[in-house]
């Protein structure tokens, strides 16, 4: 057995602000691949989505500190990517703007009981998928719907119409 190598431990082969500029460049290519993937894809965790978040992170892994296993780049790499999430979560709370280009804008799927299925199909929802949406919050019927909307997170609230008139909110 190896005696322990403590100053291997934090000793990085790479240039810290190589492993600051690695982390940025994942994030952001991260962030791109992940938005385009569409945001109705991660409002529900499925074991598809928890498989492909850990295949992500070992790809990304190597691509942040390469083959540098010290605890220093480790700690680096984290700490940008941390530093970024919350930069950008700071910008998106501070400026109206900013959170519409970071976070996106909901979209709007059901207006009194009619479906938008051109809204539907750019966000690749199906109908039957809306459907499903609706049911969780205990009704069937469309046509009980004021308004529904995807929202950025990837959640669909619904706005119900009532009998006298002016709408509940479910989500």
């Amino acid at each position: 057995m190896k005696p322990f190598d403590w100053p291997g431990l934090w000793t990085p082969d790479l240039h810290p602000l190589e492993v600051v500029f690695r982390a940025t460049a994942v994030y952001l290519f991260a962030q791109l691949v992940l938005r385009m993937a569409g945001r109705k894809e991660f409002a529900r965790s499925s074991t598809f989505d928890i498989v492909l978040l850990l295949i992500i992170s070992v790809c990304l892994r190597k691509s942040i500190v390469g083959d540098d296993e010290s605890l220093t780049s480790a700690f680096l790499g984290l700490s940008t990517l941390a530093a970024w999430d919350r930069l950008f979560s700071w910008m998106a709370m501070r400026s109206h703007k900013a959170a519409l280009v970071l976070e996106g804008r909901p979209v709007e799927l059901v207006r009194e009981g009619r479906i938008n299925e051109d809204n539907l199909r750019k966000s690749l929802m199906s109908r039957e998928e809306l459907l499903s949406r609706l049911r969780e919050h205990g009704t069937e019927s469309v046509r009980k719907v004021r308004l529904a909307y995807l929202e950025p997170d990837g959640k669909v609230t619904f706005l119900m119409k009532k009998e006298g008139g002016e709408g509940s909110s479910l989500q």
